[in-house]
């Protein structure tokens, strides 16, 4: 029997980070998406991405929005748990919030959704943005241009020497910053994250990157969970 569990996340970066990363993470494991995404309440099919021998199935719902990405779990939940899924998995952003605000938002991840062992619910909040992780793994500036230097880096709002990205106001702008320094831009759109997403080192990611981004690595723990 194929092995089913569902992602639940706030946006498209997030959407094909997270497919990408468990495709990374499953190696020759065989792997089905069924992508859907949410309109006006409702998750509808965008795509399915097959396997000719998968041995997991997982549904990704990108909610479009990070307040939904808690209230799709809720909806949703009970028919993930009549269709067999294993686990539930939810990702969003903590920006336009603060670091002030993280304690809070921890507090109230699971509050008011279902509690079953049958099938667990496990939501991360990357800290601030997801753009925290991309600044991290350091080999993929020179991937996106290899005009990016170290020293464009620092310039750019992030002194890797100093300090973690997961401490910046706004990871995002940072990194947009460090691209304009070349001439490219990251407007947020599927080609600039679909580019950035094919740039990162995803081994330098897991051994490395995890250990300066504990939600990263939290949320990798995740996905090994639904996979293995």
């Amino acid at each position: 029997m194929t092995k089913k569990f569902a992602v639940f996340v706030e946006g498209l970066t997030e959407q094909e980070f997270t497919i990408r990363l468990l495709t990374e993470l499953a190696g020759r494991h065989g792997i089905t998406f069924e992508v859907v995404h949410q309109n006006y309440g409702r998750l509808a099919l965008s795509e399915l991405r097959s396997h000719k021998t998968p041995i997991v199935h997982v549904l990704i719902a990108n909610c479009c929005n990070d307040e939904q990405v808690k209230s799709q779990i809720k909806d949703n939940y009970q028919s993930l748990k009549r269709a067999g899924y294993s686990l539930v998995i939810g990702l969003r952003d903590i920006y336009p919030f603060g670091h002030d605000d993280i304690a809070k938002l921890e507090a109230g991840l699971l509050v008011g959704l279902p509690c079953d062992d049958d099938l667990p619910i496990h939501i991360h909040l990357a800290v601030l943005e997801i753009e925290a992780w991309f600044l991290e793994e350091l080999n993929h500036f020179a991937r996106i241009d290899k005009n990016i230097s170290m020293d464009d880096v620092i310039a750019g709002g992030f002194d890797h020497t100093q300090m973690r990205a997961s401490e910046l106001s706004h990871p995002t702008e940072t990194l947009r910053k460090i691209y304009q320094s070349v001439g490219k831009g990251y407007p947020k759109n599927k080609k600039s994250v679909q580019r950035t997403i094919d740039a990162l080192d995803y081994e330098e990611l897991y051994l490395n990157t995890c250990k300066k981004a504990p939600s990263l690595e939290k949320y990798i723990h995740s996905l090994e969970a639904g996979l293995f």
